[in-house]
Parts: C-alpha cells; structure tokens; sequence
C-alpha cells in the first residue's frame, strides 16, 4: 500500500510540474534591442495577447498605434499601456475589419497623418460570431481574413516606400487551429448555424492567414519586407465570440481557461518575429514557441494558396489598389 502511495505522490509531482513548466508557462523572449523612431501598428491592440505585445514595443520606445472598434476600450487600454512602458507615444484609431469601408477610412488617414510605418501586426481575430457581412460574406472569414489581407494591401505602398530606408515586417496571428481547416469556399459566403461551424469557418479563417503569409512573402520579392504567420499559442483572451455564445461554448471556454497560459506568453512569438535579427532570412514560414515550426502537407500547396489569394481578391477588389 505504501508502495502504491509512493507511486502516485511521484506521478502527481512530476504532472504538477510538468503542467507548470510547459502548459501554463512558455518561453519568453528577450532582447537589447531599442525601437526609438519606429512605428508600429496593431490590429486589436487594446486586449489580450495584442494590449500585451503593444506594451512590450512600447516599452522598446516604438511609436504604438492600437487599431479597433471599440474606441472607448482603446482609449482604456492605451492609458494603461502608457502606465506599464512609460511610453507616451501610443495612440488609438479607429477600425472594424468586418467593413470594408472602415478600412479603406482607415487606411487613408493613417497613409495621411502618419510618416512611418515599420510593423505591421494583424493581431485581431475572433472565434465564434455570427452573422454575414454587408457584402455576402461569413464575419468570422471576414474579420480573421479579408480584412487583413484589404488592410495589408491598401497600406502597401506605404510599406513598400518606408523599405527603401528602414525594413519592414509584417506579422499575422495564426493559429494551430488551422489544422481543421479544410477549405470550403461556399461556406466562407455563409453564416454559420452551429458550433461545428464556427470553429470550422475559424480553422479556414487561420489556414487562409498563413498561405496569404507565404503568398505575399512570394510577391514582395525586391523589396525589404518580410513576413511571419504566428501561432501564439493557448492563451487566455477575450478572443471575440458574441454576447451570447451559448452554454455549451461558455462551459468549453471555463474548463479550458484552466489549461491556458497568461496573455504574456501569448505575445512572445510575435515579439521574436518583430524583433530577431536573423528572423528575416525565414520570412514567409510559420511560426510558434518562438521557433519557426513545420506545417501539415495541405497548408504548403502553392496551388491552393493561389486559389486563396484569387478568391480573396475577388471579394475585396471594389476597395483594392488595381496593382494586386
């Protein structure tokens, strides 16, 4: 009996620390490195795992623009990000990236008041939303997708002419999740009916970010720009879901909440992509624990990254610069 005891005190402890040292807690990333004169932009920067990011680059001396909807919960976040980096130079503008509309807005007035633009990091995404855009399509492949890939282009030029003197990286949050993502492009024109659908038009939603990393790596040839598809990991974040998701989602969310790492390690690898000085010569990949990691067969078949690419461009054309 006592041997028995023994035995599960010793499986208990290393469980116990197992799970603290590799399920809640990750690497974190550190370096010398100084920002002072860059700029940076941060989609969905006023929560989560993008509020954290926003306070560590700001903490580097960068020029931190939080990009969202919700202007009052910006405002919010951008005193305290101050607060934490003693930073002031951190400002908020305005975007919802399910309206096209709104980023074109965006887009010109950012090209208009701002001279730089250093970083870019697609960071906002949301998981489980219902409802369809004003232009036909599913708001989750509309937030997580279209609307990066529109915000991306129309600040193009910008990037493209900031890299003739001073790089430029570009950075989408991915997720793991893109692993369930197998494509069904009728159901990025339809609005989702259950929670099987959402987390499917999700795990699409992050497939189509890392071949429109990889794709625009292809097609930014010449110029110093790179790219990174970032997985940041199983974070706790207010990762977008309607006011009412449910008691099965609800339920989900509370139990996994448990088994999920603070937003700090969240940020980590989107700081490594930011920030490694030898990072650039693995522009285009996928990234995760701080490491650039493999992907499954079916998220590196350059055909189907093509036919992303096309399909995205056929629903944002009427808002895109005629050059893409």
């Amino acid at each position: 009996m006592f041997q028995k005891k023994y035995i599960f005190l010793v499986l208990a402890v290393f469980f116990a620390y197992y799970f603290m040292n590799y399920i809640k807690i990750g690497p974190i990333y550190k370096t010398n490195k100084r920002l002072d004169g860059k700029t940076v932009l941060i989609t969905g920067g006023n929560i989560g795992i993008g509020k954290v990011t926003a306070i560590e680059l700001a903490k580097l001396g960068a020029k931190v623009i939080i990009a969202s909807r919700n202007v009052q919960r910006s405002q919010k976040a951008k005193d305290e990000i101050i607060k934490e980096s003693g930073n002031k130079n951190v400002h908020v503008m305005k975007l919802d990236l399910g309206d096209f509309s709104s980023i074109k807005s965006f887009a010109e007035k950012f090209s208009k008041e701002e001279k730089n633009l250093h970083y870019l990091i697609n960071n906002a995404g949301v998981l489980a939303i219902r409802g369809m855009t004003d232009y036909g399509c599913n708001r989750i492949m509309a937030i997580n997708h279209f609307g990066s890939f529109l915000l991306t282009h129309l600040l193009m030029d910008k990037m493209k002419k900031q890299s003739k003197t001073s790089p430029v990286r570009i950075i989408n949050l991915t997720s793991a999740g893109y692993a369930f993502g197998a494509f069904d492009l009728d159901q990025w024109h339809q609005d989702s009916n259950s929670i099987y659908e959402d987390f499917s038009i999700y795990g699409q939603s992050k497939l189509a970010n890392i071949y429109f990393t990889s794709e625009l790596n292809k097609r930014l040839k010449g110029f110093d720009i790179t790219t990174y598809a970032v997985h940041p990991g199983g974070i706790k974040s207010e990762l977008g879901m309607d006011e009412d998701p449910g008691w099965v989602l609800y339920i989900l969310k509370q139990i996994m909440t448990f088994f999920l790492r603070e937003p700090i390690y969240g940020a980590q690898t989107t700081l490594y992509c930011a920030l490694d000085d030898n990072v650039t010569q693995l522009s285009g990949n996928y990234f995760g624990e701080t490491t650039m990691q493999d992907l499954k067969d079916f998220a590196k078949d350059d055909a189907v990254g093509q036919k992303i690419w096309q399909e995205t461009v056929k629903v944002t054309k009427d808002y895109l610069p005629k050059d893409v």
